[in-house]
């Protein structure tokens, strides 16, 4: 009889690492990042190279010692006046002009604290303007028993205008007046270099609309640097 062949057993695989360099094993197995990964990272690095060189090339910042913000405010009393319509613009500088000298740039709100006079900006020049306003506002807003224009617009007599006359025949059109020009500038003024920086031919006037007027007080609030 012939004898059976023998089949050689198959050969057993070798590790990788007894067939390749352990260098190459490592540089196949690692995972190379992506083209976009690799953008990414350059576009890191040189965004942070480039903040390195702005801070090492920018100028130091000036010091802001005197630049902050303040704030004065104080009350002004004005005596008392006859009705009609004054410049008050001295009185007024004459109690905050050393305030004002302490600021280059900043605001001027003036706020009167009655109901029967009021403020506003106007001609500094000629007293006729102050005049010829005050006559303008007795004719638009007539007091208690004056007739004029009122009876035909009201289609009463005048005397019957208002509801409100006990305290005076003036009393009712102070109030009027008073809103009409305001009891503040709420255009603030603006201050440079220590002044109040008006036109050439403007000024504040303090409108008094009572016969038997009072004292008047104006708190000035100054604001700026």
């Amino acid at each position: 009889m012939q004898a059976a062949a023998v089949v050689p057993p198959p050969p057993v695989p070798r590790p990788i690492s007894s067939v390749i360099p352990a260098t190459t094993a490592i540089f196949l197995s690692y995972n190379f990042p992506t083209t976009q990964a690799v953008k990414k990272r350059q576009l890191q690095s040189t965004r942070v190279h480039y903040r390195q060189i702005q801070m090492a090339t920018a100028s130091p910042s000036p010091p802001s010692v005197g630049t902050a913000s303040k704030w004065v405010q104080k009350t002004i009393t004005i005596p008392a006046q006859r009705r009609g319509c004054h410049l008050i613009t001295s009185k007024i500088l004459k109690e905050i002009g050393q305030d004002l000298s302490g600021f280059k740039c900043g605001l001027a709100h003036f706020f009167l604290q009655h109901t029967s006079a009021s403020l506003t900006i106007n001609e500094n020049y000629d007293s006729d303007v102050r005049d010829d306003t005050e006559t303008f506002l007795n004719k638009v807003v007539p007091e208690v028993g004056e007739v004029r224009t009122m009876e035909a617009y009201f289609g009463r007599c005048g005397s019957d205008i208002y509801e409100i006359s006990r305290v005076g025949p003036d009393d009712m059109p102070a109030h009027i007046k008073s809103s009409m020009f305001g009891c503040s500038l709420t255009c603030e003024i603006p201050i440079s270099d220590g002044r109040l920086n008006m036109g050439t031919w403007q000024g504040i006037w303090l409108c008094e609309h009572r016969d038997e007027a009072t004292p008047r007080r104006v708190v000035v609030t100054l604001n700026g640097i």
